[in-house]
């Protein structure tokens, strides 16, 4: 494990699918805590049971990013929980409606 983000605290909105995946479990290697913030609880546990031994335990919350109030209940948390938050990552998909190309 690389330390090159010890100490620093990094969100990772969509953490649960491919990419999202993939930069949760980089930035729990180079040593940061990171928070993953998903939709299906199955679908974190698969990931948790992924980064087991990668250095930090994930911390992670089930939350809708398209709810500001749960949005902001999010950041409260963590600010309450590490007393800071560093970086923020957004791998979560979709569309706003209309026709899918």
């Amino acid at each position: 494990m690389s330390a090159g983000f010890s100490g620093k605290v990094v969100v990772v909105a969509g953490g649960t699918g491919g990419l999202g995946r993939a930069v949760a479990l980089a930035f729990q290697q180079e040593g940061a805590q990171v928070v993953v913030t998903y939709r299906k609880q199955a679908d974190f546990d698969v990931l948790q049971s992924a980064a087991d031994g990668g250095g930090l335990p994930l911390d992670g919350h089930r939350v809708d990013v398209t709810d500001e109030a749960a949005v902001t209940t999010l950041i409260e948390s963590i600010a309450a929980r590490y007393g800071h938050l560093d970086a923020v990552v957004n791998t979560v998909g979709g569309h706003a409606g209309g026709t899918k190309l």
